[in-house]
């Protein structure tokens, strides 16, 4: 558990350890990005053997996650195909795949949380995984 005195970079850092560990026991190689709220990448890890688009990948979807409030999951899920298609041409760093949530510390969004590298479920869970290691 957090205490309210950890720095940003102290979470995000946490946040890839427990993403690490996971991907570990499934042997899975994946990359996982803390973003804080100004978009800035403060924690990255990309696994040996993980593609290298994989860190591309985890930023939009970090990038997503905090741009529009919600998980990646859900808004893939909720978000019209051809309006994926238009906001994707609109913005740049913007992807609706499972695999990001933000952060949020007492009922604020202070960054976000993207994987990449497993399945669409993998990154999904492992994402969780990084935000339950951070959570209040």
């Amino acid at each position: 558990m957090p205490g309210e005195n950890d720095s940003f970079l102290a979470l995000a850092q946490r946040a890839v350890e427990a993403g690490l560990a996971w991907a570990r026991e499934r042997e899975a190689r994946m990359t996982f990005v803390v973003m804080d709220v100004t978009g800035t990448v403060c924690a990255a890890a990309r696994m040996d053997g993980s593609r290298t688009i994989t860190y591309d990948i985890a930023v939009a979807k970090a990038n997503t996650a905090l741009a529009f409030q919600a998980s990646t999951a859900d808004l893939a899920a909720r978000v019209k195909a051809e309006n994926k298609i238009a906001i994707g041409q609109l913005a740049s760093r913007i992807a609706f795949l499972g695999g990001a949530v933000p952060i949020v510390r007492d009922g604020t969004i202070v960054g976000s949380i993207g994987a990449s590298g497993g399945t669409e479920d993998q990154d999904v869970e492992s994402a969780q995984t990084c935000l339950a290691a951070v959570s209040d």
